[in-house]
């Protein structure tokens, strides 16, 4: 009877247990609806199995930090996933010490999605009325005229923010940046001629660049992408200007570990599967496969990365 009872027991609290892991999820985007990001986390909820329902929630503000805060405060009895960024997890913080959440303690790396190249950009008709094509046209160009060019931006702290100040700050050419709320109304301000460059994220830029729209001048990464035929690295022409987004699930720290490799094993499952690959692969992201372990020292390594480029003076405030 004492042995009946105590089975009783170890089941009832197995199903508790199994009741309040497999709850719904919410996967915070702390970013626009749209974007390489939230696309990916979306079809992402789509492909992941054994971890019930997968709610995707946008949360935006302060460059992403509003979204992020929200997933740090939630505790880690709360079943709650972000899909972190180089932003979120490596510039934000850097930028703004008084930020509401630590990005190493408030939370536990799981998957890295992949990283994403950004691209110097400019209208296809302006590239071509002013003969640039290649990262040395351009910095002759403004060499010659010496009118600051206007750079637009998904808002200041953002990573296309911070490619011009590099940009900038390496070759001492002058640009004004245009701030705005979020990359794709800075994208249209490029498009309708309101602004004459932009650093965008691959994933933004390449169905653009593919209709004829834009001209890619060089991308931000230390060697040419497979997505951007015959367009070189920014590098060569200015070493030290690299430069790229990355994007991965985070949960809240607290979690229990069991948990955390549950969900790990779920969401790096579901990245494998061949459509999640293919469609990754049209965004033009580049995936990596990490384990935990080193996920959390590659996101450790970017916070210590932007940290030494903003103290160096080489990412100077505007």
């Amino acid at each position: 009877m004492a042995a009946r009872s105590a089975h009783a027991s170890i089941d009832t609290a197995r199903g508790r247990r199994e009741a309040r892991d497999s709850r719904e999820l919410t996967l915070v985007v702390p970013y626009a609806a749209g974007g390489p990001l939230d696309r990916s986390a979306r079809k992402l909820a789509q492909e992941t199995a054994g971890l019930g329902t997968i709610r995707v929630l946008n949360m935006t503000g302060e460059g992403g930090g509003t979204g992020a805060a929200m997933v740090a405060r939630a505790g880690g009895r709360d079943p709650m996933l972000l899909m972190g960024a180089v932003g979120t997890h490596a510039i934000l913080p850097q930028l703004n010490p008084q930020l509401p959440y630590d990005p190493l303690r408030d939370f536990v790396p799981l998957v890295l999605v992949g990283r994403m190249p950004h691209v110097l950009i400019m209208r296809s008709e302006l590239a071509q009325q002013w003969r640039i094509s290649t990262p040395g046209d351009l910095l002759r160009f403004m060499a010659k005229n010496r009118q600051p060019l206007r750079y637009a931006s998904g808002g200041k702290g953002s990573v296309g923010h911070l490619a011009g100040k590099l940009f900038q700050s390496l070759t001492q050419v002058p640009l004004q940046h245009l701030p705005f709320g979020g990359a794709r109304p800075a994208l249209s301000a490029v498009l309708e001629g309101s602004a004459d460059l932009m650093f965008d994220n691959l994933g933004s830029t390449l169905p653009h660049y593919q209709a004829g729209r834009l001209k890619a001048i060089g991308v931000t990464w230390r060697e040419p992408v497979a997505q951007l035929p015959g367009v070189p690295s920014l590098n060569d022409s200015v070493p030290g200007m690299h430069m790229a987004t990355w994007f991965g699930l985070f949960a809240t720290a607290g979690i229990a570990d069991p948990l955390a490799q549950r969900w790990t094993g779920a969401l790096a499952q579901a990245l494998q599967q061949p459509e999640m690959q293919q469609y990754l692969d049209a965004m033009g992201v580049l995936r990596m496969n990490l384990r935990r372990q080193e996920f959390a020292r590659f996101v450790q390594d970017e916070h210590r990365y932007y940290g030494q480029l903003i103290q160096s003076g080489r990412l100077p405030p505007d």
